[in-house]
């Protein structure tokens, strides 16, 4: 889209907005014979990288869900065939945080189809940070839970008076061991990195029920530990909440990233692989180009990251192409979501202007 507007005869400002382009706008423009290069939607691909991300994401969290609920009910089922429980705070741990992923799980798919809501007159960038929202409550049950059963672990270590059935608990936590590598495999997703124009599908709602598969993993094989020396030391019975103490530590440690990422998002920094310096030196390298302010890169998911920027340039009689230049160089090298050039006259520039001064490292 592009808007020109004139003040008197000495300022020129004009406004290009890259927003994600759909296979409709293409075949349009090849119906009309226009020039691809030169519609707004062309260089972006955020359209198409974003349904493959949210389809692969929906596919992966059915899955898990499925073998998550299958062995939970499997779990259950054969404690009560059994005709008892085995007693252990680890095994009774592991059936609660499997009941957790399960729940993480569909709080994912629930923000994955409310991502999918077209953009309305209220929320013009769409329902994005549904996703953002969900992976960050998923963090906080995961918390939660965690802080139970660190508060059981530390009121049986101060009353030892409890039995445990190591035989049933070796074998439980042996079977949950397996069940979170699987899920841990299935939910398992390339990291975000630098890119220059490949695009890293990076979702948080998959995060976010990885690290729930993670921190499962390090419940169960703490399971496995205490249950190991129980079986074969029972007098060693108090390894059942140390164990559980310990390793709850561990899955708290496996969401601090995570949670540094939403956080990052909901403040709208930039994320990873879109440097401010490196980006704002690569607009500076294009044709007639010389100066850029009001420099702005946010992001609205983990791999959809918005620009804004003002570029001051010698020659307002050629913005069309300073703008085009600007936008095929950026996204060379950047899989930006959307972006916004505003072309203005290196005359009207005001060093004291406190929007155009540079930010703080």
């Amino acid at each position: 889209m592009l808007f020109c507007k004139f003040k008197g005869s000495s300022e020129f400002s004009v406004c290009f907005c890259i927003c994600p382009a759909r296979s409709g706008d293409r075949q349009e423009a090849e119906v009309t014979g226009a020039n691809p290069a030169y519609h707004c939607h062309s260089y972006s691909q955020a359209y198409e990288n974003r349904q493959r991300e949210q389809h692969q994401a929906r596919r992966k969290l059915c899955v898990a869900s499925v073998i998550c609920t299958f062995f939970m009910i499997a779990e259950i089922t054969g404690k009560y065939v059994c005709g008892h429980i085995a007693g252990s705070l680890a095994v009774l741990s592991d059936a609660a945080h499997i009941l957790v992923d399960l729940t993480g799980f569909l709080i994912s798919l629930l923000s994955l189809c409310l991502t999918s809501k077209p953009p309305t007159k209220q929320c013009t960038f769409g329902w994005h940070r549904a996703e953002i929202l969900g992976a960050l409550m998923s963090m906080i049950i995961v918390w939660m839970v965690t802080g139970v059963l660190i508060y059981l672990a530390c009121m049986r270590l101060l009353h030892p008076d409890y039995d445990i059935d190591a035989t049933v608990m070796l074998i439980t936590s042996a079977c949950a061991v397996l069940t979170n590598i699987l899920l841990s495999l299935i939910l398992h997703q390339t990291g975000p990195g630098h890119n220059h124009g490949a695009q890293a599908l990076s979702n948080a709602s998959l995060q976010a029920a990885f690290v729930h598969a993670i921190g499962d993993l390090f419940q169960s094989i703490s399971v496995l530990i205490s249950a190991l020396i129980i079986f074969f030391k029972p007098q060693y019975k108090i390894a059942d909440p140390i164990c559980t103490f310990v390793f709850s530590i561990f899955v708290l440690a496996t969401t601090i990233t995570i949670l540094r990422d939403i956080l990052t998002i909901l403040m709208e920094g930039t994320s990873k692989g879109f440097a401010y310096d490196a980006v704002k030196a690569r607009i500076l390298t294009v044709e007639k180009v010389e100066s850029v302010h009001d420099l702005h890169v946010w992001a609205l998911t983990m791999n959809q990251t918005a620009l804004s920027a003002h570029i001051a340039t010698a020659d307002s009689t050629d913005s069309q192409k300073i703008l085009r230049d600007v936008t095929q160089a950026l996204f060379e090298q950047y899989s930006f979501h959307s972006v916004t050039i505003q072309i203005e006259s290196g005359q009207d520039q005001k060093p004291d202007c406190v929007f155009c001064q540079e930010p703080r490292d």
